[in-house]
């Protein structure tokens, strides 16, 4: 099994492109450690199973110390060298990084993009003494230092033992604006991965809209999901933590029930996403529950859930508790709060009988246009105007 340092940037998360790629290669037996000159939260993040290592300032300058001590010729010249190319912070990337890989089997250093990020490699590339790759896409091939400092970037691809870019429009450029030797370059397009987790396509979609508390019930729903024994759905998770006393979290609950591949978090959402995401579900479901204090006091409830009432105006069919309000909403489907098999058996009755989705929904959106309309915000509005006269 090879194993290499792959260097990349995660500033808004990882680039889907590069989520993907990393995915092939743990399938094709490559090996990597996945070094992020940034990490910052985005749509695609590091699998939980990968070596991950991220640059961290006092790292870099106690390696930097150390090396002085044991290589002193060579850290002053490289030093010296990345202070004249002005990169000396990613020379001391290149140090964190070299401090958590050194005394690892590493065949190889690859960075994904061509930008300021090869420099990292490149000096990774001189205290290894390994080679160097790197793909480059395309703003890599326009920036000012191209232009103005053509020569020190002829001198950084020059370094580098196989460069990889997406196009033969590319390659041309390389060739001609970098001075890069044919042979040494070499065309890989990029692919389309679509669906890879089988969250849309032939599944049925059923989506939960709520904060990430204890009373909506993502305990009971999951429970249930674990409980029906199909791979013909799929819920959808639209919601974040409030970081309040009673928060969860909906990525624990996930991993604990191992329903990784029936559930699909998609974070916080307002209009329009949203609105698509009500329009493009079959099922909405909400199993809020009553949370009590210690004496058995009521502690926290619902009062009639809005994201209910917006499923129900897209006409969708609705799975909901006996809790609080919500019978004063909900005529069809509701279970009792907890209840963890009534949950799975009307989820269940839904997905076997898709043709009921229609009438359902239909009667769902009657309701809400006859008594949960706007109208309703003539009572604040008179209590207003009768109150101020």
């Amino acid at each position: 099994m090879k194993n290499i340092v792959y260097i990349t940037s995660a500033k808004v998360g990882l680039h889907r492109f590069t989520y993907n790629e990393l995915k092939l290669l743990k399938q094709k037996g490559i090996n990597f450690y996945l070094c992020l000159t940034q990490l910052k939260d985005g749509p695609c993040m590091p699998d939980k199973n990968w070596n991950t290592i991220t640059a961290k300032r006092i790292t870099a300058i106690l390696q930097f110390i150390k090396l002085l001590l044991v290589q002193p010729k060579n850290t002053i010249s490289y030093f010296i060298e990345a202070k004249n190319k002005k990169v000396l912070s990613y020379f001391f990337i290149a140090l964190s990084f070299y401090k958590d890989l050194k005394g690892k089997k590493v065949d190889l250093i690859h960075c994904q993009m061509g930008d300021k990020k090869l420099y990292t490699g490149y000096f990774l590339k001189k205290l290894f003494n390994i080679p160097l790759t790197v793909t480059v896409h395309a703003h890599e091939l326009y920036q000012r230092e191209v232009y103005d400092k053509n020569d020190q970037i002829k001198t950084l691809f020059a370094s580098c033992d196989k460069v990889l870019t997406i196009s033969e429009f590319n390659r041309e450029i390389i060739k001609d604006k970098l001075g890069v030797k044919e042979s040494k370059v070499e065309i890989m397009r990029l692919f389309p991965d679509i669906d890879t987790l089988n969250y849309v396509k032939d599944k049925k979609k059923i989506l939960i809209v709520a904060n990430w508390v204890e009373k909506k019930g993502y305990d009971i729903l999951f429970n249930a999901v674990k409980k029906l024994e199909r791979k013909d759905f799929v819920v959808w998770v639209v919601g974040g933590s409030n970081y309040d006393v009673d928060a969860i979290d909906v990525n624990d609950l996930i991993d604990k029930y191992k329903i990784k591949d029936k559930v699909a978090v998609l974070g916080r959402q307002g209009s329009p996403i949203l609105d698509i995401l009500f329009e493009a579900c079959d099922i909405f479901c909400l199993p809020s529950y009553t949370d009590y204090y210690e004496d058995g006091n009521p502690s926290e409830r619902e009062g009639i859930p809005v994201a209910l009432m917006e499923a129900m105006a897209w006409g969708k069919p609705v799975i909901a508790t006996r809790h609080a309000g919500n019978p004063e909403l909900i005529e069809q489907l509701l279970v009792e709060e907890r209840d963890v098999d009534g949950l799975k058996d009307a989820l269940k009755y839904l997905l076997d009988n898709p043709e009921k989705w229609e009438d359902m929904g239909r009667k769902n959106k009657e309701i809400i246009q006859n008594k949960f309309s706007k109208t309703n915000v003539e009572v604040l509005v008179n209590t207003i105007n009768n109150s101020t006269k």
